[in-house]
């Protein structure tokens, strides 16, 4: 009778040890959202597996599994074919652009747009931010405490009046060299070469020299995500 309870308890606890290994898995940091071949993947430790329930990541996103998702009160939107939702609140489209999900105000071409729930606009008037800074239409922000900074294309401000870092990106697709510097998306010629913000120089051929001389060749969709213009506050 004992050898049979001990076995039984034996089984009970593989079967505990399993579960907590499972859960131990289940666990594991996210490291991105994407929607691929029609589907939405979480990936974990390199590996990607189907979404099969609501999760919220930082900042309050909410995702779905139909690959919709909500930024704190926001409206729902959708990824598209080959997006990717990054942990730290971006989209990153297969082009190379990456773009902040939460709401913001970005300067391009020298004017402030306001993008809200995805969709960018001009904006056309003065707007007080929730810390009661003042963004101009010029890019133009008024602190509170009446220090004025002119923004530069690709600085983004939220609305609470807090800068969000810019980022930029390098990526080889079909066989071109396009990064996303200032905002825009810029084709390098096969014998121009670039300087991005943060020092890193890009050639045409795919080379991409960083700041601390380190070499590396792009692989072709590969995507490299280096630091954009600051906004200084």
């Amino acid at each position: 009778m004992k050898t049979i309870q001990i076995k039984a308890l034996a089984g009970i606890a593989i079967l505990v040890l399993s579960f907590l290994r499972v859960e131990a898995q289940d666990e594991k940091p996210i490291e991105r959202i994407q929607l691929k071949d029609g589907k939405v993947l979480v990936f974990r430790a390199g590996k990607g597996t189907p979404l099969e329930k609501e999760i919220v990541l930082r900042g309050d996103i909410k995702v779905f599994e139909d690959g919709s998702f909500t930024v704190k009160d926001g409206k729902k939107r959708k990824l598209a074919e080959g997006q990717t939702l990054t942990t730290d609140g971006s989209i990153m489209s297969a082009d190379g652009s990456l773009t902040p999900v939460m709401d913001h105000v970005v300067v391009k071409q020298g004017k402030a747009m306001l993008v809200k729930d995805g969709v960018a606009t001009p904006l056309s008037r003065e707007m007080t931010l929730a810390d009661g800074s003042k963004v101009f239409p010029d890019g133009t922000v008024i602190s509170t405490g009446s220090q004025r900074v002119k923004l530069l294309d690709g600085q983004i401000v939220k609305l609470d009046g807090s800068p969000l870092p810019a980022q930029d990106t390098i990526t080889l697709k079909d066989g071109k060299v396009v990064v996303q510097k200032d905002g825009s998306l810029l084709q390098v010629q096969r014998a121009q070469s670039i300087m991005m913000s943060d020092g890193t120089k890009v050639l045409g051929d795919g080379t991409v020299i960083k700041k601390d001389g380190t070499r590396m060749k792009l692989a072709e969709g590969e995507i490299v995500v280096v630091p954009g213009v600051v906004t200084k506050r």
